[in-house]
């Protein structure tokens, strides 16, 4: 069996106001370079990632977080170390709870530390009066993401880190 770890840190953004994100993204078109949809499965037996060419099985690995009161006012950070290895599976119980998931990766500059990532639950519209499905993202996740060695408080990282949130501002 292969096995994946994807050692990665997030920034989460404390009281972000998740209902202003529409509005955001709409300036942030020229910056997508990735989108991911997939199947998270919680079942008794772990958690599953599902997309188009295998099944895996997540196995949390856990970190204290750390919390940077007005790192950038008015921004205080939550920083996440925790990461997920990934084995692939060929199975899982089927009593479980499924959720579609659409991330979609930004990038602001060439090779940058740290990428916007933004998650929402993938929806189905079945509209009666149309012939086909269509299909909406209701973000519930935003974060930025890097390296799980950065220094939160070196001078270039923490001037990245600030005209990132100057953008969500």
């Amino acid at each position: 069996m292969c096995n994946y770890n994807i050692i990665t840190m997030k920034v989460f953004i404390n009281n972000f106001n998740l209902d202003a994100l529409p509005n955001i993204l709409t300036s942030f078109n020229d910056s997508l370079v990735k989108t991911e949809v997939y199947i998270q499965v919680y079942s008794i037996d772990g958690i599953y990632k599902i997309d188009s060419s295998k099944i895996l099985k997540l196995t949390a690995v856990d970190s204290d977080i750390e919390i940077l009161k007005d790192y950038c006012s008015p921004f205080t950070l939550i920083i996440d170390r925790s990461y997920f290895t990934e084995e692939v599976a060929t199975m899982f119980d089927p009593e479980h709870v499924s959720t579609k998931i659409k991330k979609c990766i930004f990038e602001f500059n060439k090779n940058p530390n740290f990428k916007l990532i933004i998650e929402g639950a993938y929806v189905e519209d079945h509209n009666i009066f149309q012939k086909s499905v269509s299909f909406s993202t209701v973000p519930n996740n935003i974060y930025f993401e890097g390296d799980n060695n950065l220094n939160i408080n070196d001078a270039l990282v923490k001037k990245e880190l600030i005209g990132l949130l100057s953008l969500l501002n």
